[in-house]
């Protein structure tokens, strides 16, 4: 008979054991010098959100697409940067010449030519009506380059 009690009262032991609050309860009788039993640590989390996109184009965006807020165009033997900007009605544009020769351009429509520039030469042209004005390289038709006036 005995060997029928053994089994029985082992599994209910272990079940005891295996309960949360049971124990619990048998931790405070099997160790006297904690009264209470150890709090869990509550870890609150946070979120850090992601920083916004910089405004600063990445190399897979044309200068094109967008008009830059500048009045200053660098002009070098492989185009205008930038090449496209947007400026108020009244305000002076500023085009240097960066390259180690001479360069030059013109308006599509005539409203300005900037002659041959040395290097390190600049011309300057106060626009002061609204409007888009196109204009390009006299020596190579392909680099274009676009102010857009607003009000």
């Amino acid at each position: 008979m005995k060997r029928y009690l053994t089994v029985p009262l082992l599994l209910t032991g272990a079940l005891l054991l295996s309960s949360c609050s049971m124990h619990l309860g048998l931790s405070k009788i099997f160790s006297p010098g904690s009264a209470q039993p150890a709090k869990a640590k509550h870890i609150k989390a946070t979120h850090t959100p992601p920083s916004p996109p910089s405004a600063t184009p990445s190399a897979n965006q044309s200068s094109a697409a967008t008009p830059a807020a500048v009045n200053a165009v660098s002009v070098t033997s492989t185009g205008f940067s930038p090449s496209v900007i947007q400026v108020k009605i009244g305000t002076t544009v500023t085009w240097t010449n960066n390259d180690t020769s001479a360069q030059a351009f013109t308006s599509d429509t005539g409203v300005f030519d900037s002659g041959p520039l040395a290097p390190g030469a600049t011309f300057t042209y106060t626009f002061n009506e609204a409007g888009t004005f196109v204009y390009h390289s006299t020596a190579t038709s392909t680099l274009i380059g676009t102010v857009i006036v607003t009000p």
